[in-house]
């Protein structure tokens, strides 16, 4: 068992890293505040290949793995503390594994080298109105017409909608009922243009990630090519289940990310800070939330970076290997966002009155980690149900 990075791994963590301190970082409040991730930030993460960084080379990506995809989540968490850079990103890497790995050669060509290049976004959409944890029961239906599927329904806290209005590109993996009597196993997979007509929009005002849009997407008749589909019809359920494996690391690592920020951005405070005529880093009582937080971070990190390890060489896994990366995965989404949420929330008391300002990043740290504890690819009762089905046995499930 090694767990060291590879030279590999280490020069790529070693590039994003700069990149994030120089060119993210000194602009995280911008994008918090303007509402939008600068052009120019985007074309630079371009540049460095970011963009798309699981998307093989026959496509004008890099091919990166997904455990280089979690180290750079990690960084560009780091470099955006409220989180809108690395869910821009994170969508792009994550769901670009499932276009590669189902889409048609046709649909692949016209989709993913514009995610390469940063002019077009790539990104999901499965949750609608009524909630998104009961994916078995949408509402959203196909049907098939020659060489269209024509959709009727809707799709809400959907991200990034926005970003493909204005790059005027992009569309998301969809979630539709292609066979009404067959339950989730009825379900197909599809790429939807955001510009394709039928489709109306609404964006949403969110608490956090300001610098990304989340909406909704409505389809009256939008008549999508055939060629858009994933993989066979019918198996769509199975297409994005193992997609939300994936997301679900990549959003654990960013979470990871914020939160080694936010201990840092205390740690660094507490050293400065003087009360009593001594600084604050020299009170136990702040010594042990430190070594507390720090060490609940590492052991999350090993898990991601596990599970990470466990899809890259696992690609087509048998079913219990499948179970164990199920777990591995779903132990860093429960844990993740509730340890980054903790290590915000303590640094800001170690500030005091001085965190609760727009001056400090923290705050914007807070907000925008708070939408993967309420529900961002996975609620966390959600994940403890995953988790039970798959430590108990899937007779123990409270549906089927």
């Amino acid at each position: 068992m090694d767990f060291r990075l590879t030279d590999d791994e280490e020069l790529f963590q070693k590039v994003v890293k700069e990149f994030c301190t120089k060119k993210l970082q000194p602009r995280a409040r911008e994008i918090d505040d303007k509402e939008q991730i600068p052009e120019d930030l985007l074309q630079e993460m371009a540049k460095l290949r970011l963009l798309g960084i699981t998307i093989p080379e026959k496509y004008g990506g890099p091919g990166g793995s997904l455990t280089m995809a979690a180290l750079a989540a990690m960084e560009i968490a780091q470099g955006d503390i409220s989180m809108a850079t690395v869910v821009f990103y994170l969508l792009e890497a994550g769901w670009s594994i499932i276009m590669a790995k189902y889409g048609t050669e046709e649909a692949k060509s016209d989709v993913l080298p514009q995610v390469v290049e940063g002019k077009s976004f790539l990104g999901i959409a499965t949750t609608e109105p009524g909630g998104g944890s009961d994916l078995a029961n949408i509402k959203t239906v196909a049907r098939r017409e020659g060489d269209y599927f024509v959709i009727n329904g809707e799709k809400a806290f959907i991200s990034g909608i926005g970003e493909s209005q204005r790059l005027g590109s992009g569309g998301h993996l969809t979630l539709v009922r292609t066979d009404a009597a067959a339950g989730y196993r009825g379900m197909s997979f599809i790429y939807v243009p955001v510009a394709t007509p039928g489709i109306s929009t609404l964006l949403f005002r969110d608490m956090g990630r300001m610098g990304i849009s989340t909406g909704q997407l409505s389809y009256r008749e939008a008549r999508v090519p055939v060629r858009y589909l994933l993989g066979e019809e019918n198996r769509g359920f199975y297409y994005a289940m193992e997609g939300f494996n994936a997301a679900r690391v990549l959003v654990s690592a960013a979470c990871i990310g914020a939160a080694e920020a936010a201990l840092n951005i205390g740690i660094d405070y507490c050293k400065r800070r003087e009360a009593f005529g001594s600084a604050i880093a020299k009170f136990e009582g702040v010594q042990f939330e430190i070594v507390e937080q720090y060490c609940q971070i590492e052991m999350a990190k090993l898990m991601v970076l596990k599970a990470a390890w466990m899809i890259d060489n696992y690609p087509n896994p048998d079913r219990y290997t499948l179970s164990e990366t199920t777990k591995a995965v779903s132990v860093g989404k429960l844990y993740a966002p509730q340890i980054a949420f903790e290590t915000i929330k303590r640094a800001m008391m170690w500030y005091g009155a001085a965190s609760y300002s727009k001056e400090n990043e923290l705050e914007m740290a807070l907000r925008g980690v708070m939408s993967y504890m309420v529900g961002a690819e996975g609620a966390l009762n959600i994940i403890k149900v995953i988790l039970g089905r798959e430590i108990l046995g899937r007779e123990y499930m409270p549906y089927r």
